[in-house]
């Protein structure tokens, strides 16, 4: 064998020989390659779940707390506090948390907004004494009138209205009496005067005036009145076309008051326009008197509360089909009918 010979098959067995060594080599180093990429992904993942779970907290329960501890409370938990500032029925409350939102336990991002709900105490305001007022003077006076606790103050309608020596819309008795402590909006109750008994007095012109305001007007009068249907007189729909006594007459004050409406004629579709009536008894004063509508849906509504004394009673009313008409007379009920639709 030549030598030239040899050294090309030595050559040729050396390279035959370093080839696995090269394939391992490779293996190895991209082995070690995703290794460091797992890993690297791997400590990304960790890294974001940690961040995450320092990001969340507990909302803690504030319930009960001044408004000073609360606040400390927030911070240390890394949150943001929301002020809603509201009465409670308790002067002792104030500064206090009533609520929060969210509530306890909830676990939510740093930084998220907590409302807490913060008593300002018991409003407290002292009852006027509106007693010689004319009730026309005091209406205006109470929608004028605003305090730094919001309404605390409603007149109850209808007035109770009595004769006496006092001119006519006179306010005789209050309840509740001069100087009560309000701490919640109150029912003003009122005896107003009619004035001295066969004392004249202008009837109002109610003509043109649509039927519900118009029942409404004369409901909250305190005036006795009847109202009646009338489909063929001239005139608006669904207003007062009639009276009597005619606008500016002078008449005593018990004068019952006949306003004459036309039928309307833009009811919507699934309600009824009627008149409901019941001839009351004759009562020594006038009593309180309460017509309601029970919805299809079981909600109760009130149509009109008046004081009547006795007499054919007629309320002209719109409900949706299906609707029952209550009366009611010194709270207890004296009539009950059914609204049919129409077929």
């Amino acid at each position: 064998m030549s030598v030239f010979g040899f050294r090309k098959r030595k050559k040729e067995h050396g390279e035959n020989q370093t080839d696995p060594e090269q394939r391992y080599l490779r293996f190895l180093l991209f082995f070690g390659l995703a290794a460091v990429v797992l890993m690297l992904i791997i400590t990304a993942v960790t890294f974001m779940l940690t961040l995450d779970a320092k990001e969340e907290t507990m909302v803690p329960d504030l319930v009960g707390m001044p408004l000073e501890n609360a606040m400390l409370s927030l911070q240390e938990k890394a949150l943001n506090a929301g002020i809603q500032l509201r009465y409670s029925n308790a002067l002792s409350d104030k500064g206090m948390i009533l609520g929060q939102d969210p509530g306890p336990g909830t676990f939510v991002k740093a930084g998220t907004r907590v409302v807490l709900r913060v008593s300002k105490g018991k409003a407290v305001e002292k009852l006027d004494n509106y007693v010689g007022w004319n009730i026309s003077e005091l209406e205006s006076h109470l929608k004028s009138l605003e305090t730094v606790y919001g309404p605390l103050l409603r007149l109850k309608k209808p007035f109770v209205r009595v004769f006496s020596e006092e001119p006519a819309g006179t306010i005789l008795e209050q309840k509740p009496e001069p100087g009560t402590e309000l701490s919640a909006l109150t029912d003003l109750e009122l005896v107003v005067s009619k004035g001295a008994e066969g004392e004249l007095i202008t009837v109002g012109d109610y003509i043109g005036i649509d039927w519900e305001r118009a029942r409404d007007i004369i409901a909250g009068s305190g005036l006795p009145f009847v109202f009646t249907l009338q489909n063929d007189a001239e005139g608006r729909p669904g207003t007062v076309v009639g009276q009597n006594p005619a606008a500016g007459a002078e008449v005593p004050v018990d004068t019952i008051r006949q306003l004459i409406i036309l039928e309307p004629d833009n009811v919507a579709d699934g309600y009824q326009f009627g008149m409901v009536e019941r001839s009351l008894p004759d009562y020594p004063v006038p009593v309180p008197v309460q017509v309601e509508a029970i919805l299809p849906n079981g909600t109760r509504e009130e149509i009109v509360s008046l004081r009547h004394s006795g007499g054919l009673l007629s309320i002209p009313y719109e409900v949706p089909d299906d609707t029952t008409i209550v009366v009611n007379v010194n709270g207890e009920e004296v009539l009950r009918q059914r609204v049919q639709g129409k077929d």
